[in-house]
């Protein structure tokens, strides 16, 4: 794959008597294979400000990290089978992050990668939701999500 691509993430979270939230973010961002991890590198623009958050993805088929820079920040390690807690730094204050991580599976073809990660998330030591974010990234020439 080109290291040029554009990144689709879509999270999905599930509570308790309620309705699912749907969020995608689409971005360009650079792609690239080295020692049997997959990384994308893209920047967020932060809602409401002229600030970004720099994003780094690292994953294979057992893990995702993902490490957050900026305003907002913070280390997510999802692991197969396993939780992890983090500090999650706001502007506001932080939070602790705990991720329950059920299942990943990646798909990795020429042009295209998926990676789907099932979880439960706490914060602060309370369970929140059951989530699930899917990636998505393509050759910028190719890309139609």
């Amino acid at each position: 794959m080109n290291k040029d691509v554009l990144i689709s993430i879509k999270g999905l979270h599930f509570e308790a008597g309620s309705t699912s939230d749907n969020i995608e973010v689409i971005q360009a961002g650079q792609y690239y294979k080295r020692g049997g991890m997959h990384y994308l590198v893209y920047d967020e623009p932060l809602e409401g400000t002229d600030q970004i958050s720099r994003n780094l993805l690292k994953f294979n088929d057992k893990s995702l990290s993902v490490t957050k820079k900026g305003p907002f920040a913070a280390t997510m390690l999802f692991e197969e089978a396993s939780k992890n807690m983090t500090n999650y730094s706001t502007p506001f204050g932080s939070v602790i992050v705990g991720l329950d991580t059920h299942n990943i599976s990646l798909s990795d073809k020429e042009n295209e990668l998926k990676l789907n990660v099932d979880y439960s998330l706490d914060i602060n030591y309370e369970f929140m939701a059951d989530c699930n974010i899917s990636i998505e990234a393509r050759p910028v020439t190719s890309a139609d999500f």
